[in-house]
């Protein structure tokens, strides 16, 4: 099986890595996928990359380079998924060797993700994988309420 990694260059790199990620966020349609990775990757620097084997897209993920002052300059993971089909085969052990050549090859000494508090499988995979629980991240929604002229 000839496996290998794609960085997302064109829309039709983007097209393709989409089933895969609409695993992870269900909610996202093709349009605002597009539209979201524009406005990230223009302003962010971020990158989506994918495992592919035998030209179908086994796992992607996509992350930036930012810089706060909690961390310094590191890598920020915001999206890590396997397919279900081919989950437990050590796929999302190799995007997270990925991210760290990246993180290297940036001159970057940490990586950083969050993950959801009801993802058991995803905490017990980081964990197994030498990532340290360090924080709570909360969110608040905002109601935006309309002009009116």
């Amino acid at each position: 099986m000839e496996k290998k990694f794609v960085v997302a260059r064109e829309p039709q790199d983007l097209i393709k890595f989409f089933p895969v990620m609409k695993e992870l966020r269900p909610h996202l349609e093709m349009e605002s996928y597009l539209s979201i990775y524009q406005e990230a990757h223009r302003n962010d620097g971020y990158e989506i990359v994918a495992i592919e084997a035998n030209g179908q897209v086994q796992a992607v993920m996509g992350y930036r380079l930012i810089a706060d002052y909690v961390r310094g300059r590191h890598v920020y993971i915001d999206d890590l998924v396997v397919s279900e089909t081919v989950r437990s085969k050590g796929l999302g052990g190799e995007l997270l060797k990925y991210a760290e050549g990246v993180a290297k090859e940036n001159n970057c000494d940490t990586l950083r993700l969050c993950t959801g508090i009801e993802n058991d499988r995803g905490v017990k995979f980081y964990e197994k994988s030498g990532w340290t629980k360090r924080a709570f991240a909360y969110t608040k929604k905002i109601t935006i309420s309309s002009k009116k002229s």
